[in-house]
């Protein structure tokens, strides 16, 4: 059974939880988090805009960018195919954690480089919800994606994880995701507020002709 933070979060108050703290209280209840997924990871990023892309002089497949990041414009240096000019994107700053490691400033050949412009992939994404496109190069934003936004996985619907619960036979009531919301605001102390459905008692009842 699967169950994003999210969703629990529609029914009931959890913000001063972590996702963990939340596993550990389910899984001493009886129901076992066998795993917890993150659909995005990274610290530090931010949305921007490309002002300016053009050739590395040391390189045949790097491009050197302006990218305005709200309060300051930083020179990157980007190794994506599909980079351009005008286009949103999502940056690292110096010092944010990755998957794949921290981000630094440096060079790269000689250019000076303020941080990454990333890919999905490289912000931890499952590969095998993406396309080709986004699994090859950098992710490109909508324009209405506004520059200097610090949660760029809310703007994308990322910022969610998901708890991996194992259950055993004689909880298959827990299969039906109120039944397990229920579950989890006994376990979490939680006041679960689930919605109400005008004449959903009669789903399924006799049908006069």
């Amino acid at each position: 059974m699967r169950i994003s933070r999210k969703w629990l979060s529609q029914y009931m108050d959890v913000s001063d939880l972590s996702i963990e703290e939340m596993a550990d209280r389910i899984t001493s209840a009886g129901l076992e988090v066998e795993g917890i997924e993150r659909l995005a990871q990274g610290t530090n990023l931010v949305i921007g805009q490309v002002e300016e892309c053009y050739p590395h002089p040391d390189s045949d497949h790097l491009n050197c960018t302006k990218v305005n990041v709200g309060n300051e414009v930083l020179d990157i240096v980007c190794g994506a195919p599909n980079v351009a000019a005008g286009q949103k994107v999502i940056v690292a700053l110096p010092g944010a954690k990755l998957p794949g490691g921290e981000i630094k400033k440096g060079k790269i050949r000689g250019q000076v480089s303020n941080g990454m412009i990333c890919s999905l992939v490289e912000l931890g994404v499952d590969p095998h919800s993406l396309s080709e496109e986004q699994k090859s190069g950098i992710e490109v934003l909508d324009q209405d994606a506004p520059v200097g936004n610090k949660d760029p996985f809310a703007y994308l619907g990322l910022d969610d994880e998901i708890l991996e619960i194992g259950l055993t036979p004689n909880r298959s009531d827990c299969l039906a995701a109120f039944n397990m919301g229920l579950e989890a605001g006994a376990i979490l102390k939680r006041e679960v507020k689930l919605p109400e459905y005008q004449g959903a008692a009669n789903v399924g009842g006799p049908t006069k002709l």
